[in-house]
C-alpha cells in the first residue's frame, strides 16, 4: 500500500480546476482500493465535496486541511513543511503550483500555458516566481499529465521536455449532470431565464474574461448581427464579473446603451456566479453555446453544452478542433465578420441547429471521467513501480 497525496487546494477557488479534481479523483477512489489517499483542501473547499458521497464512504481516504493559497509565499514554506513531515510516496499537483524545494516524487497536471501570455499583468517578482515554479514543475515531475496534445506540444516547445515524459489524459463530462433530458425541464429553464431577466432566445458563454478568451471580437460580431438583422436574441455571460478587465465591462455597457430601434432590454446579460445546479439548465436553455477563445488547454464547457443538446459555434484555434472534432460550426476567431456569420447561421437555420446538436451528442460520447481516472491511476502506478 502506497500513500498518495492529491493536492486539492484549488477546490472552491477555481471553477474548472474544482470540477477537474473532484471528477477524476472521485472515480480514482472507486477504482483503487489498495493505495491510501490523502486529499488536501483549503477550508472553503469542504462544501464542494458534498455532491460526491465517495469522499465520505472511501475507507482508504483521509481529508486534511491546509489554508495555503496558490501563488503564495506560504506555498513555498508552510506547504513544503507539510509535505516534508508527511513523507508521501507520491504527490499529484493538479496544477503546476508546488514548492520548488520539495524533493519527493510527484506528478503534475499542466492544463495550459495561457498564463505566460498574461505575465505583463504581474510585477517583476511575480513574473520571476511564476517562471521558476512552472519551469521546475515541467523539468522535475516524474510524469506530466497534459490535458490535450496541444498543451503537450506547447510545453515541449517552451521547455524542451522529452515527449516520453508526458501522458495525454483528456478531461471529460459528467453525463449524469449534463444530458439530453435536461431540455425537458422547461419550468426550470423558464425560472432560470426569469431570474436573470432573459427574454427570448440567447447565446451562452461561460468562462473567464481574460484577453485570450476573445470576448471583444465576440461582442463586436454579436452586436453587428443584431444591428443588421434586428434579431432580439441575447448574449448571456455566466460566471464571475471580472473587475480586473475594465475594457470588457466598458464594452458591455457601451453595447447595452446603444440605441437599437425596437429593443428595450440589454443585448448582453451578465449573470455573475451561478449555482452548480443552474449550469446544466443554462446550457439546455440556450439556442447555442459559443467559445471564441484564441487559446485553450482543453475546453470543457462546450462539451457540457453538447451533452445537453445545445449547438456549439467555436473558434478553430488552439486545441478546440482537437477536442470538439466535427461537432461545432467553426469560425476564424480573429475575423469579426466570420464570427458574425456563424452567429447568424446557427441562430436562423433550424436544420443546422438540429445537425449540430446530433453531432455534439456523438462527440461527447468519446469522453468519460472513469477513463480519465483509469489513465491517471496508470500514471501513479508507473511512477510508483519505477
Amino acid at each position: 500500500m502506497k500513500r498518495i497525496l492529491i493536492d486539492g487546494r484549488f477546490i472552491g477557488v477555481g471553477e474548472s480546476m474544482t470540477r477537474y479534481v473532484l471528477e477524476f479523483f472521485s472515480r480514482v477512489l472507486e477504482l483503487d482500493l489498495k493505495n491510501k489517499y490523502t486529499f488536501l483542501i483549503r477550508p472553503q473547499g469542504e462544501k464542494e465535496l458534498k455532491r460526491y458521497p465517495i469522499f465520505k464512504q472511501a475507507k482508504n481516504l483521509k481529508i486534511e486541511y491546509l489554508d495555503v493559497a496558490h501563488y503564495s509565499l506560504k506555498e513555498q514554506t508552510k506547504f513544503l513543511s507539510y509535505l516534508k513531515e508527511k513523507q508521501f510516496d507520491l504527490v499529484h499537483f493538479i496544477q503546476f503550483n508546488h514548492p520548488v524545494f520539495y524533493r519527493g516524487r510527484f506528478v503534475t497536471t499542466i492544463h495550459d500555458l495561457t498564463l505566460i501570455g498574461h505575465l505583463h499583468y504581474f510585477n517583476f517578482f511575480k513574473q520571476l516566481a511564476f517562471n521558476l515554479v512552472m519551469r521546475d514543475a515541467a523539468k522535475r515531475s516524474e510524469r506530466i499529465i497534459a490535458i490535450s496534445k496541444t498543451t503537450r506540444d506547447d510545453i515541449i516547445d517552451y521547455y524542451q521536455i522529452p515527449k516520453e515524459r508526458f501522458a495525454i489524459i483528456y478531461e471529460s463530462v459528467d453525463h449524469v449532470r449534463f444530458n439530453a433530458k435536461i431540455i425537458e425541464q422547461q419550468p426550470k429553464i423558464k425560472a432560470f431565464k426569469d431570474k436573470y431577466h432573459i427574454d427570448g432566445d440567447y447565446i451562452l458563454y461561460t468562462g473567464m474574461w481574460k484577453k485570450h478568451k476573445n470576448l471583444q471580437r465576440l461582442f463586436t460580431a454579436f452586436f453587428g448581427y443584431k444591428k443588421r438583422t434586428k434579431n432580439p436574441i441575447k448574449l448571456v455571460l455566466t460566471g464571475k464579473i471580472d473587475k480586473k478587465e475594465p475594457e470588457v465591462i466598458a464594452r458591455i455597457e457601451e453595447i447595452n446603451k446603444a440605441f437599437l430601434p425596437g429593443f428595450k432590454d440589454n443585448s448582453i446579460i451578465t449573470t455573475g456566479f451561478i449555482e452548480e445546479d443552474e449550469l446544466p439548465i443554462a446550457y439546455a436553455g440556450a439556442l447555442s453555446y459559443v467559445i471564441p477563445s484564441l487559446s485553450e488547454g482543453f475546453g470543457l464547457p462546450p462539451l457540457e453544452a453538447m451533452a445537453c443538446g445545445t449547438p456549439v459555434i467555436a473558434s478553430k484555434e488552439s486545441c478546440i478542433p482537437e477536442i470538439l472534432g466535427n461537432a461545432p460550426l467553426y469560425f476564424d476567431p480573429y475575423d469579426e465578420k466570420d464570427i458574425e456569420k456563424a452567429i447568424e447561421k446557427v441562430s436562423e437555420d433550424k436544420k443546422l441547429q438540429s445537425d449540430l446538436a446530433k453531432r455534439g451528442y456523438e462527440q461527447v460520447k468519446k469522453y468519460d471521467w472513469r477513463k480519465t481516472a483509469q489513465e491517471t491511476l496508470k500514471v501513479y502506478e508507473d511512477v510508483l513501480n519505477k
